[in-house]
């Protein structure tokens, strides 16, 4: 697996390559906050599902919240809703003429 979480803030200062995402763990309970490095070489962290380093609950989703700096994002590690709320068929005609 590959690994590019630091808990440590990084100055503006500090020249390394990739781009870093400031990222904050939305679990209810935990928000640890995080840096998470992108380089070339871990670039499919940006489309995988990622786990939070402190609560390490699994399947959030990193979603960019926008630029804080050069080189430095915001972002929330998200989670999706399972086996919440009910279910619905597309071919069910909730609206319209009855079927005969």
């Amino acid at each position: 697996m590959q690994t590019a979480v630091s808990n440590k803030h990084e100055s503006k200062t500090t020249s390394g390559q990739g781009v870093v995402y400031r990222t904050v763990c939305q679990n209810p309970g935990c928000g640890y906050r995080f840096d998470l490095r992108i380089t070339p070489d871990n670039a499919g962290l940006l489309s995988a599902s990622l786990s939070c380093p402190h609560c390490k609950r699994h399947g959030g989703f990193l979603k960019s919240q926008g630029r804080i700096g050069e080189k430095l994002f915001a972002a929330k590690l998200l989670y999706r809703l399972t086996g919440v709320g009910p279910s619905r068929s597309d071919d069910d005609d909730t609206v319209g003429e009855p079927r005969y």
